[in-house]
């Protein structure tokens, strides 16, 4: 009875791990799909899924000389290592500051609930008086206005991720460094980093994600000079239709470095994560 049930539980496992790397993987191979496609199939009736003809075409054009995907693929490799860099940094120090005031003052919960409401608000609200503020900067069209937007997401959702893993830091091994004659910056980078690395590192991951995929904000500052690329594949859908090939092509090219990138890192996200760091 006792094996009946547990291959029961490995078969129903199975059939759940089945059914969700299905629901992962079918659009990303249609999607790739796409990208090899001859012309003439994306209007064929019936639709043909899979390519008749392989053609490589598509990338030979985004990457080829008339293609501009080189420069847009700078720009979000630039905009991502900054607001990493920028948002990791602040959110951490803003976080290890609020999680102690928090301990000592309970007003302090309300600052933590007001970066939370900047983390969860629709974006779309803030699209126009943030155009305005950037074209007031004489900002428009420059990586420094994306940067600030994704800076101005990323931040909050440090915060909010970074409080739960210093709130798990027992208070006695923070007071014995104080014993030590350890100010705040030596308690900080020589006790509190090592042991909140795990945070560090998950933080700046799903940063890096967030930013590397955000297009709304993005879409509402650059023209031209500052795309980066899911403004990019936007760009493939005007009044005249879709243009399937090359669309396809640049999405497959956008997932591509963060899938390696979030493969190679997967154990120090998993590790954060577990670690705590949605708690709080």
């Amino acid at each position: 009875m006792m094996k009946d049930r547990s291959r029961l539980y490995v078969a129903a496992r199975a059939i759940i791990v089945a059914m969700a790397l299905i629901a992962v993987l079918v659009p990303f191979l249609y999607l790739f799909l796409n990208s090899v496609k001859i012309e003439r199939e994306f209007r064929s009736i019936p639709l043909r899924i899979i390519p008749s003809v392989v053609t490589l075409q598509y990338y030979a054009d985004i990457f080829g000389r008339g293609g501009q995907l080189g420069s847009y693929l700078l720009n979000s490799i630039i905009v991502t290592l900054v607001v990493v860099v920028v948002s990791v940094f602040t959110g951490a120090l803003a976080a290890f500051g609020l999680a102690k005031l928090r301990r000592m003052y309970r007003f302090i919960a309300l600052a933590v609930y007001l970066i939370l409401l900047v983390r969860f608000y629709p974006k779309v609200v803030m699209l126009i008086p943030y155009f305005i503020l950037m074209r007031d900067l004489h900002l428009l069209d420059t990586l420094a206005a994306v940067i600030i937007a994704h800076s101005s997401i990323g931040i909050p959702f440090v915060v909010w991720l970074m409080i739960g893993f210093y709130e798990e830091i027992p208070i006695e091994l923070e007071e014995s460094a104080m014993l030590d004659g350890c100010d705040v910056w030596r308690r900080f980078t020589r006790v509190i980093f090592p042991v909140v690395l795990p945070g560090i590192a998950t933080a700046a991951i799903m940063t890096a994600v967030l930013s590397w995929n955000e297009f709304l904000i993005a879409s509402s500052v650059v023209s031209i000079n500052a795309k980066t690329l899911p403004v990019l594949v936007s760009g493939y859908i005007s009044d005249k239709g879709i243009n399937w090939g090359p669309m396809s092509a640049t999405s497959v090219v956008i997932i591509v470095p963060m899938f390696v990138f979030v493969l190679f890192t997967q154990k120090y996200l998993i590790r954060g994560l577990t670690f705590g760091a949605v708690k709080g």
